[in-house]
């Protein structure tokens, strides 16, 4: 488990801050942050509209940069860390 910390906080509100997360989903904005303040490799989810996409990937990743974190977490569905199987 993960701790939640002021920077986490502070990185989630510049995300939101940039229109890259409704204020409504700040939830997701954390993970994000929480995960690029611990260096983790990626996160994994199925949320398409705000997390899984190339475009919110791409501005995350500015935003990161802006703030001095410079190794890219990829957002990831299952999927894509599993691979499909055929039944």
């Amino acid at each position: 488990m993960l701790d939640l910390t002021v920077d986490a906080e502070r990185l989630a509100g510049a995300y939101v801050g940039r229109g890259i997360i409704p204020e409504k989903k700040v939830e997701d904005a954390l993970h994000v942050a929480v995960a690029t303040l611990e260096e983790l490799a990626a996160v994994v989810t199925w949320n398409y509209k705000h997390l899984a996409n190339l475009r919110k990937a791409v501005l995350f990743f500015s935003v990161n940069l802006e703030n001095g974190f410079h190794k890219k977490v990829e957002i990831v569905t299952p999927w894509e860390v599993v691979g499909h199987v055929e039944s």
